[in-house]
């Protein structure tokens, strides 16, 4: 049976008719020098294996009576989503970023699985780096990062590529039409199913067939929705059969306990009016990729001396850099919203997580919440921090992500982006966590230098995430150069503001 999106995951696929609201995201790799092409692809369809969405595309549910499942792509080819490209020289890491940003421009084929993975050549000192593309509906974050440590080794050792053609091809046969690897017969345009051409050719039975498959769809799907109400029934009767023998203060607790959940919820779903920044204020589908670099060993002792989680201290450094970038352009603010996932995998905390889970699928619920950007003092800016995480983890609503993306999903598209679009326009930044590379040091044979990662924005001015590689941690910037004039003076605010933190906990 086809694996289905859960609800939150239709969401995100179904408001991408505004591009406003796409969600893929980006990770950057740098290499010591070029991997292997064998051995990448080898690795690649080893991840396709154990991750079967990686061949599949969206497959559409009858009547839109579900979410849309994954189905095998009949034509899956994986040198259109392994590509190979070069900068021109001098090869700077500024080109490097400025291209990735202008590739995660382009928006991914959605008659295509969901994903790229982009080798570029031509850096300064033999070095090269590869784009891991994914879209949201596939997995998250933690997700992505368990798909990037399944193509690393721990050694430069030799990967079994007896599977693999002596020639591997890289290049994509749309874009680049290399005569010298791909047949006229690899360029065709990929046939357009006709339902009447196809009945016309089929023998009766075979329709038949046809006919009983599309009902049989229509059934899981009424199934699923079926299942979603029982489910809500079974809450409701155990809820029913505790209230008989409930004492006065024990009704007194679950209606409260109602309503804190129900304004939580409506905290979340509905919050009024624009950003709060004076400055960030425009929006556009511009994107402007930045990176920042700092050694985890004294983020950790920081961490420690202050009192705090690393979470706290990541966004104490964000919210200190974005106070001073405020200043700087004479525009003082006090607090900002911070769109921040809660992971609601094992070992999880808000902002980012551990995961023990599978590797794909999104389990997160999604935060919004009033952070202060003050006081200047580091310590007391990350007990501020930590305060506004704490309230985000208690926030009762979160419970009710599930079923409340059950009841978002079933709005039609007409009002489901233009609502959705209102409220990304609340937040003024993301931040966020994910897992780093720890358990290897090899791609394809090519020693990994640094990885950073580029949430998506949807909408927002600018996205902060934070990943571990190796002994340092790698900060991936997503800006909107409409909100952000000066991205140099934003960097330099947010390196000061982690410089200080690590200075007060030395």
């Amino acid at each position: 049976m086809a694996a289905r999106m859960n609800d939150a995951e239709a969401i995100m696929w179904e408001v991408e008719s505004d591009p406003f609201l796409r969600t893929d995201f980006t990770n950057i790799t740098l290499l010591e020098s070029a991997p292997d092409p064998a051995r990448l692809r080898a690795g690649l369809e080893q991840a396709i294996g154990v991750f079967p969405p990686l061949r599949q595309r969206v497959a559409r549910p009858p009547l839109g009576l579900a979410p849309p499942q994954w189905a095998d792509d009949p034509d899956f080819d994986i040198r259109y989503h392994l590509r190979r490209l070069s900068l021109a020289p001098p090869g700077e890491f500024r080109q490097l970023l400025d291209l990735a940003a202008q590739l995660a421009a382009m928006p991914l084929d959605r008659a295509r699985p969901l994903w790229e993975l982009t080798v570029v050549e031509g850096l300064a000192d033999g070095r090269t780096a590869v784009l891991q593309r994914l879209h949201h509906s596939l997995t998250d974050g933690v997700g992505g990062m368990k798909l990037l440590r399944s193509l690393l080794e721990r050694t430069p050792g030799q990967r079994d590529t007896a599977d693999v053609p002596a020639t591997t091809p890289w290049l994509d046969p749309v874009v680049w039409r290399h005569p010298e690897i791909l047949s006229p017969a690899d360029l065709a345009p990929r046939p357009v199913d006709s339902w009447h051409d196809t009945a016309d050719r089929e023998s009766p039975w075979s329709l038949l067939d046809r006919v009983t498959a599309g009902l049989n769809e229509v059934g899981g799907a009424l199934g699923y929705r079926i299942g979603q109400g029982l489910a809500a029934a079974r809450k409701g009767f155990e809820l029913a059969s505790i209230l008989p023998n409930a004492t006065g203060d024990d009704l007194r607790v679950l209606a409260e306990r109602a309503r804190r959940t129900a304004q939580s919820v409506a905290d979340q779903v509905m919050v009024s009016g624009g950003p709060l920044s004076p400055l960030m204020v425009n929006r556009s589908l511009a994107r402007q990729f930045e990176t920042d670099t700092f050694e985890l060993a004294p983020y950790r002792r920081a961490a420690q001396a202050l009192g705090a989680s690393r979470n706290a201290v990541f966004v104490a450094g964000v919210t200190g850099g974005l106070l001073a970038y405020h200043e700087r352009m004479g525009a003082p603010c006090d607090a900002l919203r911070m769109a921040v996932p809660v992971s609601l995998r094992s070992n999880a905390g808000p902002g980012g997580a551990v995961s023990v889970g599978p590797v794909g699928g999104n389990r997160f619920a999604p935060a919004r919440v009033v952070v202060p950007l003050g006081p200047k003092d580091p310590a007391k800016r990350v007990n501020a921090a930590s305060r506004t995480l704490a309230q985000v983890a208690a926030e009762p609503g979160l419970s009710m992500a599930d079923s409340l993306a059950g009841l978002i999903s079933l709005l039609p598209g007409s009002v489901l982006v233009p609502a959705l679009r209102a409220q990304a326009r609340t937040v003024d930044f993301a931040a966020s966590i994910v897992p780093g590379l720890r358990s290897g040091r090899f791609m394809a044979g090519a020693p990994v230098q640094a990885s950073w990662p580029m949430g998506p924005r949807v909408g927002c001015a600018v996205n902060f995430t934070l990943l571990t590689c190796d002994d340092r941690l790698h900060l991936g910037v997503n800006l909107d150069p409409a909100a952000v004039a000066d991205p140099s003076a934003l960097m330099e605010c947010v390196a000061e503001s982690f410089a200080d933190l690590l200075e007060a906990g030395a």
